[in-house]
């Protein structure tokens, strides 16, 4: 089956999101569909394959640029900011409700890395989503401290729509992505084979990608890159797939099956070897053996009742 996909954009938060709407060729009637975002700094157009793949198994595929990077408009660029990473899925679901072809009880919220946190919390605070994907998950470290009470979780609940930015003062926090020689700040990918995925994706999808981010922070009763915090809350299947050697601090193994431990929704988990960024690379046996685990997830999640 052959895909194609529409160029899009919608608003959010008082700025223009744009990225690619992948539809299944063939198909009659309207279809389930998976909402994507890149991780941390990198762009969406670097998640081309896993959509194509997507759309291929007949799913549309909802694929964009987060606010501040990429073909996305917002300042400052390359600015992180998960409240509004949070919002721009919210959005996003609120976009393909006036889109045809769309099944709209039946969307999965996608992230990686640094946006499987952000698919998580969109995964509990909107009632619209019906599974959540998390590739490669963020949930901490061994000093990572597991709440025991819900207070800081209800806060956010509360809060992560309403809540008025504009009275709040922003800092801006400069890091690298990875170790190239390029920008200022703290590295929050160390390692080679972070240097090596930066390295092969700008030089296969041109695009304005940047090694220096920003990350923004808010003072906050509690924080919404708190990543222990949303997994326990999460009420629709969801499926981890976790990278047994993944090289990243706070992708720590026994942290991440902890975390997966404590979801009470029906839940599968997928463990591959590979490192963090093994799942760049299509072809590989890490990406087909998730490929297929994460079809047959989508399947079984849009048949339940």
């Amino acid at each position: 089956m052959a895909e194609i996909y529409e160029r899009v954009e919608f608003e959010s938060e008082g700025v223009t999101l744009r990225g690619r709407l992948y539809r299944p060729v063939g198909v009659v009637g309207d279809v389930p569909v998976v909402i994507m975002a890149h991780g941390f700094s990198v762009l969406a157009a670097w998640l081309d394959d896993w959509a194509t793949d997507f759309a291929q198994s007949g799913f549309a595929v909802l694929l964009f640029d987060h606010r501040n990077f990429g073909d996305s408009d917002g300042e400052p660029r390359y600015g992180f900011d998960n409240l509004l990473q949070i919002r721009g899925y919210r959005d996003a679901i609120s976009f393909l409700e006036t889109q045809h072809g769309i099944d709209q009880q039946k969307i999965a919220v996608w992230g990686e890395s640094a946006t499987s946190l952000v698919a998580q919390f969109i995964g509990v605070f909107d009632d619209r989503v019906r599974a959540v994907i998390a590739f490669t998950p963020v949930c901490g470290n061994t000093k990572t401290v597991f709440d025991t009470t819900p207070e800081k979780f209800d806060w956010l609940r509360e809060n992560w729509s309403s809540l008025d930015l504009s009275t709040t003062p922003v800092r801006e926090l400069a890091v690298r992505m990875c170790r190239l020689h390029e920008g200022e700040g703290p590295v929050i990918v160390d390692g080679n084979a972070a240097v090596s995925y930066t390295t092969r994706m700008r030089k296969k999808y041109i695009g304005d990608w940047s090694n220096q981010v920003f990350v923004l922070q808010r003072k906050l009763e509690a924080q919404f890159n708190e990543q222990r915090l949303p997994a326990k809350y999460l009420k629709v299947p969801t499926l981890f797939v976790i990278a047994t050697d993944d090289e990243v601090p706070v992708c720590e193994l026994v942290t991440n099956r902890r975390c997966f431990e404590s979801i009470e929704a029906p839940k599968q988990l997928l463990e591959i070897t590979g490192g963090h960024f093994g799942l760049a690379y299509q072809g590989t046996e890490p990406y087909r053996q998730t490929l297929s685990a994460t079809i047959t997830f989508l399947r079984g999640a849009f048949s339940e009742k």
